[in-house]
């Protein structure tokens, strides 16, 4: 009898963070202090990361260095402004904009123009979390609302249900 060895390769777990903060400005270290000081979150700061990408299955971003992952988190604050952001259903990065439609949890301060982006992403990921919410994704129109985030939808996007 002859067995031949599998080809398949596993990697270890990558660590889980409730966010990542990406690059070395002074907008990410500002980030990075007030979620923990202020929110007590876990956050894991990174300033060599490759590229990153959504994982619509685990509803998580993963973080690369070259092809390996090496954490993942529930929210990415992009504090690099240039790194490779791969979103879901291959949607196309606003350069300007502080959350992206298509980009689940992504927070970008260091491009945005808005005014305290630092205390608004601060505030977005404090508000989430009171009210028991873990999904945020800027909308495709702003509704006219009497609300703290009208640009933002906390609700997660229904998936295509295939007939056949």
């Amino acid at each position: 009898m002859t067995t031949t060895a599998s080809t398949s390769v596993s990697h270890p777990p990558a660590p889980e963070f409730d966010a990542v903060v990406l690059g070395r400005s002074f907008a990410s270290h500002r980030v990075s202090a007030r979620l923990r000081d202020e929110l007590r979150l876990a956050v894991h700061e990174i300033g060599t990361a490759s590229a990153v990408r959504y994982d619509d299955i685990d509803h998580r971003w993963e973080i690369l260095i070259g092809g390996t992952v090496v954490g993942r988190a529930k929210f990415v604050v992009d504090g690099h402004g240039g790194l490779t952001l791969q979103g879901r259903d291959g949607a196309a990065l606003e350069r300007d904009a502080l959350t992206v439609h298509g980009f689940p949890n992504l927070f970008r301060p260091i491009v945005s123009t808005r005014t305290d982006s630092v205390g608004y992403t601060v505030s977005c990921i404090e508000y989430m979390r009171s009210n028991g919410l873990d999904y945020v994704e800027r909308r495709l129109r702003t509704p006219v609302a009497d609300d703290d985030y009208p640009e933002l939808s906390f609700d997660r996007p229904t998936p295509i249900l295939w007939f056949g």
